[in-house]
């Protein structure tokens, strides 16, 4: 994305104030939406995203 994220490799190394401020938002981000809401569970590290982004590929080739 930029140079300012070189050195992240997994989720551990972002500051925390950080990943306050996403949780933040993805917690929030749907509260004008009638009945709609989101619930943030934890965080995984980057192996995990890296399988869900490749179970989602699968998900829609088999659609």
């Amino acid at each position: 994305l930029s140079k300012e994220y070189d050195h992240i490799k997994d989720v551990n190394d972002l500051p925390e104030l950080l990943k306050a401020q996403i949780a933040h938002f993805f917690e929030h981000y749907k509260d004008l939406e009638k009945g709609k809401w989101v619930k943030v569970e934890g965080w995984e590290n980057a192996e995990a995203a890296k399988a869900e982004i490749v179970a989602s590929f699968e998900r829609a080739k088999n659609k």
